[in-house]
């Protein structure tokens, strides 16, 4: 059971240790996507959506902390379990009572959301383990997790393949955010065997990888605006160039120096370009009326199913 947080030092070790902004980043991004497919779906869907979506990327970032506070102690001391200021038992707990209120949320959107939420989860308990096996394909799983919160609202709308684009475009966003967070985390990783691109090849190669997803992503937008029949498609340039130049100023300024300070900037930034990107995915609503019939079909089924 949760030991009583006495204090104000011990509520701001809970906020940290929840990592709100990323919850309300990935609650958004839920919201945006469901808007984006169709916005006449009921408000509990959009809630529910951002509720499990919120609920799932805090837990992960409590059991992640968990499971790597011998880590942190090397790259991140004054994050709330290495510094003490909370119990590896309140941490586990924490982790395991926001993943069981993500399942329950997730029960009224259908089947598939459920699984695919059941599945992350499983992912998410066991991604130190995963890292330990292979640092590279922890940022994989990672990616991959990451994006599938836009293939949850896309379940839940009861399109699964119309939000492919934005969902390979956070693929490649998360990933490249990744190897540079491993080049942070070096020290940290090389103490416990994990193989990551920083560690087995360099700093700079990860920084050559991460750069070239970016440059991908920046190519991609002129060539989704061409293709994807979008309803406000200057809207969503002007988002998706905002998004991308925001994570480009993240990583020159960590790439020049690469301090403690730095690092936090590099998180500021990348926050910020998140926050654009939600607002960019909100703007992405596809003029896809058969799908959008056909998707509205799905959803009733789905929900006389259960």
């Amino acid at each position: 059971m949760l030991a009583k947080l006495d204090g104000i030092d011990s509520m701001q070790a809970l906020l940290h240790l929840l990592r709100l902004p990323v919850a309300i980043v990935a609650g958004m991004a839920g919201w945006a996507t469901v808007y984006a497919l169709d916005k006449t779906l009921p408000l509990y869907d959009y809630l529910l959506t951002a509720a499990v979506l919120g609920l799932m990327f805090s837990a992960a970032c409590v059991i992640n902390d968990y499971w790597d506070v011998e880590k942190d102690r090397i790259d991140h001391p004054e994050r709330p379990l290495p510094s003490g200021n909370l119990s590896l038992p309140q941490a586990w707990w924490l982790a395991v009572g926001l993943f069981g209120l993500a399942v329950l949320a997730a029960i009224p959107l259908g089947i598939y959301p459920l699984l695919l939420v059941l599945v992350s989860i499983a992912l998410l308990w066991n991604y130190s383990h995963i890292l330990l096996v292979n640092g590279i394909l922890g940022n994989l799983v990672v990616a991959a997790i990451v994006s599938a919160l836009i293939f949850l609202g896309s379940l839940v709308v009861g399109q699964p393949f119309a939000m492919l684009y934005p969902t390979g475009f956070l693929f490649c966003y998360t990933l490249a955010k990744e190897l540079i967070w491993d080049v942070h985390d070096a020290e940290g990783d090389r103490s416990q065997g994990v193989v990551t691109v920083a560690n087995r090849w360099g700093a700079n190669t990860a920084f050559s990888i991460a750069w070239g997803l970016v440059v991908l992503l920046i190519i991609s937008i002129p060539i989704a605006l061409f293709y994807l029949p979008m309803v406000h498609p200057l809207v969503f340039s002007g988002f998706a160039s905002i998004t991308m130049l925001c994570l480009g100023i993240a990583f020159v300024q960590y790439q020049q120096q690469r301090s403690d300070h730095a690092y936090q900037r590099l998180i500021a930034w990348e926050r910020l370009s998140m926050l654009f990107g939600v607002q960019c995915g909100s703007c992405l609503r596809l003029s896809l009326k058969p799908l959008h019939r056909s998707g509205h079909r799905m959803n009733c089924l789905r929900r006389n199913r259960l």
